[in-house]
């Protein structure tokens, strides 16, 4: 729905994956999104934001998915009501309850969550497909409707993953024969293969999967409908160089450069990070073959999100005015760990790591680059139509960026640690923060407010104490504390002051990640960091059981208090809100 900046909201911001209900496989899914939205209702929130949900690739992140357009099915639910076929004796053969009950344990285990969930879709479409199918059912009529509003973008996508499952999992489509690695040729090859009708039926059973996810999430958007809670979702800046998209559409992709972000203060753990920026490996766009399509790609795009959520959050608005680009993948990032230019200019013919179209290192070259951004950010407002926009412009961040976003209606991000003024480095005051904003204290990619301010403690404490005491001043100063007596550690006071900070402010939205309301110190990634310790983390109980913890129910109740107190409460809430 469309943005009111004088309509002020709070929000939560919790990754699916982290997400537990009593009965999930190892992963947050559909069901725990239901509880959240119910949990959001009970305390005056009235916007849930989660990371992307479209199908990852074998690094799991959300941010680099393998289509576009197609849900993940890891993130699936399982009722008979739900997945059409499945039966709850499907799992029972599927997996003990002791198995059950360590996937359930501790951090997200993919590769068996992914290959349990597979087996269950598998035994629930093959009998979806003799009870359903073979009679033409309703559901059988659904599940075609479903593929003929999706023509679109779903025989491309199943003809993809067909052939990864083909090739072993395997989607790096430069290394399959020549003859699959266009649409056209793989589409030849299934025709004449000896095994085409095994191969048609995996296909087939692709579209089925994402039947019953389309299906899924858009309960979850009615769910969300009648709470009166506001469903934000995320469309990442690019997509894996090894996805369907790019597979499919080759032309729209610039697979010369590898897009990332360069250097910057927030992200220095990783020495690669540290020195040369953040490499993502997602291609370039082709901004020119885009527009000869009328930017069809990107409308598709957008009305799938719009599907499912109320507003969608654009990650790394700032590639659209120029993108940092890498002449080497992330395979070869560790080669160039402590080289200077000059040798790792040696390495790669003389290519450095640089901004493209150009940096904005001449007025020309700003001005081109604000150009560019403008006229593909009018096309994603035009695409969105009433489905609210907002842009995470984090990062080094030109000053013509957010100008710009303002004059088109489009909230930017505030986070208070990254908005300084004056010469002492002084935090924005929050009565300065634009109403048409949203303000929080970080994305999924940074540490928790607990380990933020145990750092800045140890900080104070450390070897340059003297400037981690004037960074506490600091931050106890923007929150109305003293700032000669700061706290050794996160206590209620200062949570307290920090939820009511951004809550009282003008921003539009006051959004907490789930771990900041909570103060618990999981994080969910770390940029630069790759495996099992990113987009793995989970709470430690399902958002319900919260509520009457003696630890965590004061803080809960608080928010609540806070969000009424500062008039953030939806009005079709508020008028059965408990008090």
């Amino acid at each position: 729905m469309p943005i009111e900046p004088n309509r002020k909201l709070a929000g939560l911001m919790v990754p699916v994956f982290a997400l537990r209900h009593e009965d999930d496989l190892g992963i947050g899914d559909t069901a725990a999104v239901k509880q959240a939205i119910e949990f959001c209702t009970r305390h005056g929130i009235g916007v849930l934001q989660v990371l992307p949900i479209n199908e990852t690739g074998g690094d799991n992140s959300p941010y680099n998915a393998i289509s576009s357009v197609a849900l993940d099915p890891v993130l699936l639910s399982f009722s008979p009501r739900s997945v059409p076929g499945f039966q709850p004796g499907d799992l029972d053969k599927a997996a003990t309850q002791a198995e059950l009950s360590e996937l359930r344990q501790g951090p997200v285990k993919y590769p068996r969550v992914k290959r349990l969930k597979e087996d269950l879709l598998q035994s629930a479409y093959a009998r979806f497909s003799s009870e359903h199918l073979a009679g033409r059912t309703p559901l059988a009529c659904a599940f075609d409707q479903f593929k003929n509003r999706h023509a679109g973008w779903l025989p491309q996508y199943t003809l993809f993953r067909t052939l990864v499952a083909e090739h072993g999992g395997n989607a790096c489509w430069t290394q399959w024969p020549l003859e699959l690695q266009t649409p056209a040729g793989a589409e030849s090859w299934l025709s004449s293969c000896p095994d085409g009708e095994r191969l048609g039926r995996y296909r087939d059973f692709c579209a089925y999967i994402q039947w019953v996810a389309f299906s899924q999430w858009q309960e979850v958007r009615a769910l969300a409908d009648d709470l009166a809670v506001e469903l934000m979702g995320d469309i990442p800046f690019g997509v894996n160089r090894y996805s369907a998209d790019v597979w499919g559409q080759r032309e729209l992709f610039d697979l010369d450069w590898y897009g990332g972000a360069p250097a910057e203060p927030s992200f220095a753990g990783d020495p690669f990070v540290r020195q040369w920026g953040q490499n993502w490996g997602i291609p370039l766009y082709r901004w020119s073959a885009h527009a000869d399509q009328d930017f069809a790609w990107w409308r598709q795009r957008i009305e799938r999100v719009s599907d499912f959520f109320h507003h969608f959050r654009i990650d790394h608005v700032l590639g659209f005015f120029r993108v940092y680009a890498f002449p080497w993948p992330p395979e070869r990032n560790q080669e160039f760990v402590d080289l200077t230019h000059d040798q790792a200019a040696a390495k790669t013919g003389g290519h450095l790591p640089l901004f493209l179209p150009a940096a904005d290192d001449t007025p020309e070259h700003s001005e081109m680059n604000a150009s560019q951004g403008v006229a593909l950010l009018k096309v994603i407002r035009q695409a969105a139509a009433t489905t609210g926009i907002v842009a995470e412009d984090l990062g080094v961040v030109p000053p013509y960026v957010r100008p710009i976003l303002q004059a088109l209606d489009i909230p930017g991000f505030y986070i208070p640690m990254f908005e300084r003024v004056g010469k002492d480095r002084s935090y924005k005051p929050k009565e300065k923060i634009p109403p048409l904003s949203l303000a929080t204290y970080g994305t999924h990619d940074h540490p928790p407010l607990a380990a933020f301010y145990e750092e800045l403690v140890n900080w104070w404490h450390g070897p340059d104490g003297h400037e981690g005491w004037l960074e506490v001043k600091r931050l106890m100063r923007f929150l109305g504390m003293d700032p000669e007596h700061p706290p050794e550690t996160c206590t209620a006071a200062l949570h307290h002051e920090l939820l009511r900070a951004i809550l009282e402010s003008r921003a539009w939205l006051a959004v907490f990640m789930v771990t900041d309301l909570l103060l618990t110190s999981q994080r969910f990634n770390q940029p630069g960091l790759h495996g099992e310790s990113c987009w793995s983390e989970r709470l430690d109980r399902p958002l319900p059981a919260y509520q009457d913890d003696p630890q965590f129910g004061p803080r809960l109740r608080l928010f609540s208090d806070l969000i009424r107190q500062t008039g953030r409460v939806p009005a079709r809430q508020g008028q059965s809100l408990p008090v």
